[in-house]
């Protein structure tokens, strides 16, 4: 009875966090239907690209994408131009995105590129990291891992230009997860620890944990068992804290590999 009484609340929590987003979502409709200025438009149209559904969301993005290239021709100042160039940018970028989910390369990077000549024209440099760092990504996962250390190290140097911590904790990530697939030691755990060590300044645990279990996973292949048990338990006990179900569960695993290749 107490299980299936702790289940029902679980249910009817997560029930009402559907039902919220769902509500959201209406009333940002209603909002674009009342709406009398473009920019007010492009606003509500990019939240809704960000978190309609994954049927709806692409039709928003393309009303956003030619709202905001018709705005920006007949914009009357710099600032509103640029605001437009903006959202103008976020848009192709979220058409790379969706080109990549669908396996065509070529047309993410083409847009991932138009997304990254505007962010540059209008000296976005959040959005030019974010830029690069999508690039590198394909680069990565096509097998060019030179490419993708050359975009992940120009989006690191505007992280640390502009002061952005959790960025410059995700680009340090991302370059050591290229250097351990180059079989580089030594240089994975060097960035692997000062991407800890940025996650840990700005109490970022999710992030800590996935970089302790990262660590963990360079000991472990390393064959520093006491070593790799040692961060893998400092990950699970952070993921326990945050209830990071599927963290959770990955470390118990990594975990209890270990034990099972010790013959236990």
């Amino acid at each position: 009875m107490v299980k299936w009484l702790k289940y029902l609340v679980f249910v009817l929590v997560m029930s009402s966090v559907v039902e919220a987003q769902a509500q959201n979502i209406d009333s940002l409709k209603l909002d674009l239907k009342n709406a009398k200025h473009d920019t007010t438009r492009c606003n509500i149209l990019n939240e809704l690209a960000e978190t309609a559904s994954e049927e709806e969301w692409p039709g928003y993005n393309e009303q956003l994408l030619k709202l905001a290239e018709k705005s920006a021709a007949t914009a009357p100042t710099n600032t509103l131009k640029e605001f437009y160039f903006k959202h103008l940018s976020d848009a192709l970028n979220n058409i790379g995105f969706l080109a990549r989910q669908q396996g065509d390369i070529p047309k993410a990077l083409e847009f991932y590129h138009k997304s990254l000549k505007i962010r540059e024209e209008i000296m976005d440099k959040m959005g030019i990291a974010n830029s690069l760092i999508n690039i590198g990504a394909i680069y990565r996962n096509q097998g060019e891992p030179t490419k993708a250390l050359e975009f992940y190290h120009k989006s690191l140097k505007i992280q640390e230009e502009i002061m952005d911590k959790i960025g410059i904790a995700y680009s340090l990530n991302n370059i050591g997860v290229i250097y351990l697939n180059q079989g580089n030691i030594p240089k994975a755990l060097e960035f692997y620890y000062k991407s800890l060590k940025i996650r840990e300044e700005i109490m970022d645990k999710e992030g800590i944990a996935g970089s302790l279990n990262n660590i963990g996973v360079i000991y472990d292949s390393q064959g520093d068992i006491p070593k790799a048990l040692e961060f893998y338990h400092k990950s699970l006990k952070i993921q326990e804290e945050i209830m990071d179900k599927k963290g959770i569960a990955n470390s118990l695993i990594n975990i209890g590999a270990i034990y099972r290749n010790q013959g236990e």
